[in-house]
C-alpha cells in the first residue's frame, strides 16, 4: 500500500481538456467533478479533483482521457 508521501493524484492540462467527463464517468472513488472556470478561451467546463484523500491512484483517469490532459504526480 502506498503511503501518503508516495500517494499520485490528478493533475489536469486546462488547456487541452476538452470537458468530456470520460474522468469523472471512469473514476472508481467518484472524486472527480466538472467545474466551470476561466481560460484563455473564456469560461470553460474542467476536471477538478474534489477529494485528494479518497483518491486511490489507479490512473484510470489518466488512461481514459483521450487528450492526454490529465497526468498523475505525486
Amino acid at each position: 500500500m502506498k503511503t501518503d508521501r508516495e500517494k499520485t493524484t490528478p493533475r489536469f492540462n486546462k488547456e487541452n481538456c476538452i470537458a468530456c467527463a470520460m474522468c469523472v464517468d471512469i473514476c472508481p472513488s467518484g472524486v472527480l467533478e466538472l467545474q466551470i472556470a476561466n481560460s484563455i478561451h473564456g469560461f470553460r467546463r474542467f476536471p477538478r479533483l474534489t477529494d485528494a484523500e479518497n483518491c486511490t491512484g489507479c490512473f484510470s483517469c489518466e488512461k481514459e482521457c483521450p487528450t492526454g490532459s490529465i497526468t498523475m504526480a505525486a
